[in-house]
């Protein structure tokens, strides 16, 4: 015989664990074919949070914010220019502080991450960028090629610093190019790997990232990380010329490809 005090508290236990979980109750668009991007949008948006919150990202409510304020200003102004965020000042604002280091580069004087920091120092909105901006260039911008080893120039970096993302649910993919000059090395490309598993949210894997300015922000399902680096190669802007080193793509601080150059 049925119960009614005893279903009603089941119910309520079902709905709290739901709710601890904090995670979307079914796969994010199970038809989304692995290594396919999807725009986030503001339709989808509530179901991308539940996944960042459940893997410990942070300024979470703040990404919200940055989606819909490029939505609606793209709906005015087809050419957002410099006006909004990029894939460096997101993958900071969803991991820095998750971030532990023991020092940084006290000055940058670099010329890649120009429009990051006038972002991040002259408007509002990417105000919360202010605190971490030393990790941010330390972390980003140019950095000289020992040996002429890209990968020892960025590992070098996160050694030095004691750099650490101190999570097993989500990492910092960064893609690393050469200068024009090849004789320095920073990261052109980056974005937030989450562990859809280790997150409690489904199997595989979920890339965050915002392409460029003026791009919206999008996320691509993945059945491993390594998938990233076909992804990557399959970009003509991450395209170089022969006289130029091969970008390279990490992991954290550890190298997992790099990109195929595209054929003639």
């Amino acid at each position: 015989m049925y119960n009614r005090a005893i279903g009603f508290k089941a119910l309520m236990l079902l709905s709290l664990v739901m709710l601890l979980s904090g995670c979307v109750s079914k796969p994010l668009n199970p038809q989304l074919q692995s290594g396919v991007t999807e725009e986030i949008t503001e339709k989808n948006l509530p179901d991308i949070t539940a996944v960042f919150k459940s893997s410990g990202l942070n300024n979470v409510d703040i990404f919200e914010n940055w989606v819909k304020d490029f939505h609606e200003s793209s709906e005015y102004d087809s050419n957002a220019g410099f006006s909004d965020a990029d894939c460096r000042m997101t993958a900071m604002l969803l991991a820095g502080d998750s971030i532990s280091y023991t020092g940084v580069e006290e000055e940058y004087n670099g010329d890649y991450l120009m429009f990051d920091i006038d972002a991040i120092e002259n408007d509002e909105r990417y105000s919360v960028l202010k605190e971490k901006e030393r990790l941010f260039t330390t972390l980003f911008g140019e950095t000289p090629i020992p040996n002429g080893s890209l990968s020892d120039a960025f590992t070098s970096i996160w050694n030095k610093h004691g750099i650490c993302v101190n999570s097993n649910k989500f990492s910092i993919i960064s893609i690393v190019f050469s200068t024009y000059e090849n004789d320095k090395a920073f990261v052109g490309h980056t974005g937030i790997l989450i562990d859809l598993k280790a997150s409690g949210c489904g199997d595989g894997y979920m890339f965050v990232e915002k392409i460029a300015f003026g791009e919206p922000f999008v996320f691509t399902r993945l059945a491993e990380p390594n998938a990233l680096v076909d992804l990557f190669s399959s970009r003509p802007d991450y395209s170089v010329s022969d006289d130029e080193a091969t970008p390279l793509v990490f992991n954290n601080s550890e190298l997992i490809g790099q990109l195929e150059k595209a054929s003639d």
